[in-house]
């Protein structure tokens, strides 16, 4: 491990004293072996309940200023209380903490604190969304972020590192054909695939069963993505295929793409965000529990309070009103979707009633650390609710 991963976690446990109970480092940093954790390499700060955040992010700019390269992306923050619920929304998280975590500071956490009731569904249908989205980095025209997910991705399954003249079509398959070994113990997942092995596909792609868009994704979805399939596949026809001729070129499974829509994008699946262009619309079949909808209502909520918002106010170039006011005025956008999504979930009759938060937003001329304040409130109060709702209905 970096030494100055030390340094950076006992300065903050010096500048913030009691408001900071425990500094976490979780991710590919975390282990010293070359089988790696299932998240990007990462700090956690667990923060007590009365803590200041605008004091968090005083103690740990400079830091990120100095040590970005290291740390790759700030840090995850929230109270126990908070980051509880995060984990129960988020079981792969909960699983790399619970098997990697490395604590750098603080008193020690509660036994079995990061122990959850784990669904493998859940925790598969999270890594196929990851591998659907790393799978752009196989066309010609792929970013260098689709890039690096896919070799994180392969360094996560890999006993042996991964040699960085490895090619893209070669990483992928490493990631498939582990996911697919894991997914033919799981009985949907069989029976998608013994469903897709008999289903018709396209006489100029073989193996090609539909193709869906989601916002700007094209996804091409097969039978199975064999290593000799996907070393066989020709990117040129399939972009000659595109719906979306600007959009980013995806392929999954039939079985992995259900599980995803089920069990990681249920909420999406019952909004329609993904179109049918060509092919089977086997998606049309699937029909998701008001559990599996209102689990990826309740993670928007969660994730925007412990890392998105954290992210963007730590590593703001500066804390001046001008500043905060474009960070609040994004924020306060993402809080209106969620409040027309609690919304459309009341009309679909999927929630009781309509989420109201006990206090509303601080108007325009509140200070603008005030009305940041207000926003991590709001999240923790919108969270709560789905948490509360998911255990009513279960």
């Amino acid at each position: 491990m970096n030494p100055a991963l030390n340094t950076i976690s006992q300065t903050l446990a010096t500048d913030l004293g009691s408001q900071l109970e425990a500094v976490f480092l979780f991710g590919r940093q975390a282990v010293q072996s070359t089988r790696t954790a299932v998240s990007p390499p990462n700090l956690l700060l667990v923060i007590s309940p009365e803590a200041n955040m605008h004091a968090v992010r005083d103690s740990f700019y400079p830091l990120w200023q100095e040590h970005k390269v290291l740390l790759k992306q700030p840090p995850l923050v929230a109270t126990r209380h908070a980051l509880r619920r995060h984990l129960e929304f988020n079981p792969h998280l909960a699983l790399d903490m619970l098997q990697h975590g490395l604590q750098l500071a603080g008193q020690p956490m509660p036994p079995n604190f990061f122990r959850t009731s784990v669904n493998p569904h859940e925790l598969y249908a999270h890594l196929a969304q990851q591998l659907l989205n790393a799978s752009a980095a196989l066309s010609q025209n792929s970013s260098p972020e689709d890039d690096a997910l896919l070799n994180d991705l392969a360094q996560q399954i890999c006993v042996q590192p991964v040699r960085a003249t490895e090619t893209a079509v070669a990483r992928f398959n490493m990631v498939e054909q582990a996911l697919t070994a894991v997914l033919q113990r799981l009985p949907a997942a069989q029976t998608w695939s013994k469903a897709a092995q008999t289903g018709p596909t396209s006489p100029n792609i073989p193996g090609l069963q539909a193709i869906y868009t989601e916002n700007n994704k094209n996804i091409f979805v097969f039978n199975q993505l064999t290593p000799r399939q996907v070393g066989q596949i020709n990117w040129q026809t399939l972009a000659q295929h595109l719906p979306q001729t600007d959009g980013s070129l995806h392929v999954t499974t039939v079985a992995q793409f259900c599980l995803v829509a089920l069990y990681e994008k249920a909420l999406d699946l019952r909004f329609n965000k993904y179109q049918h262009k060509w092919g089977v619309p086997f998606l049309a079949r699937l029909t998701p529990s008001s559990q599996q909808i209102l689990r990826q209502a309740a993670r928007m909520p969660s994730y925007i309070l412990v890392e998105s918002l954290p992210h963007s106010y730590l590593t703001a170039a500066n804390a001046s009103d001008d500043t905060l006011h474009k960070l609040i005025h994004d924020f306060q956008n993402r809080m209106l979707n969620i409040q027309l999504e609690n919304e459309l979930l009341f009309r679909l009759g999927l929630i009781p009633a309509k989420f109201v938060p006990p206090e509303p937003l601080p108007e325009r001329d509140t200070p603008a650390k005030q009305r940041l304040l207000a926003i991590f409130q709001h999240l923790e109060w919108w969270a709560d609710f789905y948490q509360t709702t998911l255990q009513t209905e279960s």
